[in-house]
């Protein structure tokens, strides 16, 4: 379909990811994007597995990310009296040209995926979202919040958790809570963090470390907790730092003396979320975690949705029709996904509630890290 046109609500990782990958093949693509600036993100950092890194490449950022961010190739668990208990290697799920692991600055990830997209001639409509649209088995008719319309071969759905999209698509999904929340908070890094160090086996569940620059990492929590503790802003910093007191790790604690001056400290409660396939209605579809999401413990959030953006744009440019293309992205993306999903909920439950040993969380942990090796 390479005279048609696509339009892309959201600009965030997924959909910036999709508009460039579209270009790249020659398809016409619009983005919309409630927010004004794309280039101050919510939250700190991330870490791209080695198979999103893969991706990454297939639409020529991954070095980009590679020099900006932190590549390794191993994770360490700890004890939270910073003991060694292992060092978890990760395999290189993207191949063996391409690192496990890499932490990065999210602003650091959107300024490269913008940068990439306004080269490859992506159009973008900032402070602007879809008021309704009408969809057939040939095309989408959509109106716009600032009165105007226009009509599309297909519409993606790219627009977070909480997606206007899936919810004019699928009212009666919704995502389910985990019963664990997530603290996550910007610091200096430490010179002896090189990888991520994961603390488990204290009062808290997990509580991990993960350099996302030669400059700064994140300190991050993942804890049991019901959906009506909330904090307010001024007392985020004092809370935290609270609960990190049982904690002695050195790596720790060298975190913990900027918390009160951090001013990227974040409390949020774990969804998650996985549609039953189809993902579309006639031209609409959803994709990343409008679709599909979960707990942080798998790093596989972001590359999820890259995955999505990489497979879709491919399929649309070879499929000789938008729908043939839908259904063969279905059959390839839906496996995985769902993987992700079970495995990442399944881990957060046993982290929190302490049901199983470091052993055992590893051991899911390679099974899941071998299936996603496997091309996607």
């Amino acid at each position: 379909m390479a005279r048609g046109s696509i339009l892309i609500v959201g600009g965030g990782i997924s959909g910036l990811t999709l508009g460039i990958a579209l270009r790249r093949t020659g398809i016409e693509v619009e983005i919309v994007e409630t927010k004004q600036d794309l280039r101050q993100q919510a939250g700190v950092g991330l870490s791209l597995q080695g198979n999103c890194i893969a991706a990454l490449a297939r639409i020529g950022v991954a070095n980009a990310c590679l020099e900006k961010g932190m590549p390794n190739s191993y994770i360490n668990l700890r004890r939270p009296d910073g003991a060694l208990l292992a060092s978890q290697p990760i395999i290189p799920m993207g191949g063996p040209e391409f690192p496990g692991t890499a932490g990065i600055l999210r602003n650091d990830l959107h300024a490269i995926l913008l940068a990439a997209a306004s080269e490859a001639g992506v159009k973008m409509r900032m402070g602007l979202s879809f008021k309704s649209f009408d969809s057939d088995q040939s095309g989408v008719e959509v109106e716009f919040t600032d009165g105007s319309r226009n009509r599309y071969d297909l519409m993606v759905g790219a627009d977070g958790v909480h997606s206007r999209t899936r919810t004019t698509l699928f009212p009666q999904i919704r995502p389910e809570p985990c019963g664990q929340a997530v603290w996550r908070a910007g610091v200096p890094r430490p010179v002896d963090i090189v990888t991520t160090e994961l603390h488990v086996g204290g009062p808290l569940g997990v509580v991990g470390i993960c350099p996302v620059s030669r400059e700064a990492a994140y300190l991050y929590i993942v804890e049991a907790a019901s959906a009506e503790i909330r904090y307010n802003d001024e007392e985020l910093a004092t809370v935290l730092i609270d609960k990190l007191e049982p904690y002695t790790s050195g790596l720790v604690r060298a975190c913990v003396q900027h918390l009160a001056r951090s001013d990227a400290i974040s409390y949020r409660h774990l969804e998650w979320l996985l549609v039953p396939p189809p993902w579309y209605r006639d031209r609409v579809l959803i994709i990343g975690d409008a679709a599909h999401c979960n707990p942080p413990v798998l790093a596989q959030g972001a590359a999820m949705g890259i995955e999505d953006a990489i497979v879709l744009a491919e399929l649309l440019a070879q499929a000789e029709s938008v729908d043939a293309a839908l259904e063969q992205f279905m059959v390839r993306r839906f496996p995985r996904a769902s993987l992700v999903v079970r495995n990442s909920v399944q881990l957060c439950e046993w982290e929190v509630k302490h049901l199983v040993g470091p052993q055992e969380i590893g051991r899911l942990m390679m099974e899941t890290q071998k299936a996603l090796s496997a091309p996607f």
